[in-house]
């Protein structure tokens, strides 16, 4: 049973998890589906796409249609072969439904498009519900034909009878009959039978009559698309086992994504839902949550009042991120939330760390004394009065926290900061790598301990100074502020300056937050444009100007990005992780 939807018992949990809504208007809860009253029981997963002909409209007369077909990537895509295949398939289906494409997705959708996995028979099942059976039979007609063009076979495909209902075989693996104005297509005979059974006799023996699918058909508005997964069910079926053991493989990992393990131990069934608008996609992941599930993980949830510190927003900003994590405690109770292997990779480097700061346990200590606010951004640097110049240009990044003591735990980081470049100097200088001159600046409620790399003799106004020449890293402090710094320059603006309110606004309530600005991205690239496309010509082999139009289809796609966002949601009742991808269908003409 587990080995044909290991896949399956893997994906659905995880993706309904991880995948993303910003929220949309309110509306009246959408009723169950009346698939889920032809569907058994012993479904685990389900998925519908009300109406697919909508959301095809929304993303075709979308104002973003004009600029991307105004790219000259797109004129060539015309001109493909597979754009010709593409256009004589279109020409076919109309041809055999009698009506325009647009006009026949509408009528064979109407009732929408559902998808299920089984548990039981271990098959997956489709149903799509036309609004007459007559446009549903040409449909039917068309698959049949176009199955047996595919298998190269002549005359009728193989087919059976079940209860005076014809099924035909579309390959080896797929059958495809028809129930008026339903078309059901199956992986598996068996549960094929189970569905035509029900719509022959009814009965309250389905999908529609579990509490667990009529809880989650509850909460799901007006959307584009949306599924639900049992994921008690995958775990009692010990389907993809490590994903529900609450365990992960490193510390990144687990600052990220460890509460999301520790509710797929728990919760019983997730919810994704997905809008497709005029301002891109959004998707939204939600499960019910219980504060008692959090026990082990506190670090990461905090409390009901704990969330994430607001996301900085300097000038330049390409991404910020911002978390509500007691790193501490996340230290300190490694063993019970890593695997055996991340331990000892854990393990060795605290005893590392603990040396370096002078036998001060660094869970316990260095980590103790940060509260658990953790604020990351990332900026476009300005290198045009800047010498030298790096050939590749990178972006700066900073991290900030607050101080639980300042005054005690402030000269230590100085020192260990001024230890760790003195290293860096040692190790650089055996490596032929350039070195730092340690600095300081005292600011007006601030102070800046400074790492500057030294340039060799004549290479002061160098255009292609190694990547080095990106940083110059800096420690920052104002008052129980503490800023680590990739350049002087973002640690002085993150120390001087009080933020208003972010311009692009994230739930405040947020445990977990970021933003990547899609307009900065296109200006870190094209500050690497001539890099850029010399790698194209080294790794694929292309001349200079089949590699430059590459590299310029990339910018132009990344110009269509206005932003994307996702924050993690948790209250007693709920975890909500949510994602959206804004698009700029205004034209930068």
């Amino acid at each position: 049973m587990k080995s044909s939807w290991l896949a399956c018992g893997f994906v659905f949990p995880l993706g309904l998890l991880l995948a993303t809504s910003v929220a949309a208007a309110e509306s009246e809860p959408r009723t169950i589906p009346e698939a889920a009253q032809l569907l058994p029981p012993t479904v685990v997963a389900y998925a519908q796409i009300p109406d697919l002909s909508a959301t095809a409209t929304e993303l075709l007369d979308h104002p973003l249609r004009q600029r991307v077909e105004a790219l000259p990537a797109y004129g060539a895509l015309r001109e493909s072969e597979g754009f010709g295949k593409l256009s004589d398939a279109v020409a076919a289906f109309e041809a055999s439904l009698g009506m325009p494409w647009r006009d026949a997705l509408s009528g064979l959708t109407s009732g929408g498009i559902h998808f299920a996995l089984d548990r039981s028979t271990e098959g997956v099942a489709l149903l799509i519900r036309a609004d007459n059976s007559a446009t549903l039979e040409r449909f039917r007609g068309f698959v049949l034909g176009l199955a047996q063009m595919t298998t190269g076979r002549i005359g009728p495909l193989e087919q059976g009878q079940y209860r005076g209902i014809t099924a035909q075989a579309i390959n080896a693996n797929l059958k495809m009959a028809q129930l008026d104005d339903w078309l059901l297509v199956t992986n598996k005979s068996e549960l094929g039978k189970r569905i035509l059974d029900q719509y022959l006799d009814g009965g309250d023996d389905n999908l529609a009559s579990s509490p667990k699918f009529r809880q989650a058909c509850a909460s799901i508005a007006d959307v584009s698309a949306w599924g639900w997964v049992d994921v008690q069910a995958f775990r009692d079926a010990g389907i993809a086992p490590r994903l529900y053991e609450g365990k992960t493989d490193n510390p990144l990992a687990e600052v990220l994504a460890g509460g999301i393990l520790s509710e797929l131990q728990h919760t019983p069934f997730a919810v994704a839902t997905i809008n497709v608008d005029q301002d891109g996609v959004a998707v939204n992941a939600t499960s019910p949550h219980r504060r008692q599930w959090q026990t082990g993980r506190e670090y990461f949830f905090g409390t009901q009042s704990d969330v994430a510190p607001p996301l900085l927003h300097p000038p330049d900003r390409l991404f910020a991120a911002s978390l509500h994590r007691d790193l501490s405690q996340m230290w300190l109770r490694s063993g019970d939330l890593m695997t055996e292997k991340a331990n000892e990779g854990l393990a060795k480097a605290d005893t590392q760390l603990t040396t370096f700061f002078s036998g001060r346990d660094f869970g316990e200590d260095i980590l103790g004394s940060l509260r658990p606010d953790i604020q990351l951004v990332v900026t476009v640097q300005d290198f045009q009065h800047r010498q030298p110049q790096p050939a590749i240009k990178l972006p700066a990044f900073a991290l900030k926290f607050q101080m639980k003591d300042p005054e005690r735990t402030r000269p230590e980081f100085r020192r260990v900061f001024q230890s760790f470049i003195g290293f860096l100097n040692v190790v650089g200088a055996m490596d032929g790598q350039p070195q730092f001159d340690l600095g300081s600046v005292q600011l007006d409620s601030a102070t800046l301990i400074t790492a500057t790399y030294v340039p060799q003799v004549g290479q002061e106004e160098s255009t292609e100074a190694p990547i080095n020449f990106n940083f110059s890293p800096t420690l920052g402090f104002a008052g129980p502020t503490l800023v680590l710094s990739s350049t002087t320059e973002l640690a002085h603006r993150l120390v001087q300056t009080v933020e208003p309110p972010a311009p692009v606004a994230v739930e405040s309530d947020a445990n977990t937050a970021a933003i990547l600005n899609g307009e900065t991205l296109k200006r870190v690239l094209e500050q690497n444009r001539a890099q850029l496309v010399a790698q194209n010509m080294l790794e694929k082999g292309h001349a200079p100007a089949q590699a430059e139009a590459e590299i310029g289809t990339l910018l132009d796609l990344v110009s269509l990005l206005r932003d994307a966002r996702v924050s993690l949601i948790v209250d007693d009742d709920q975890l909500r992780l949510s994602a959206a991808v804004r698009v700029d269908s205004e034209s930068q003409e």
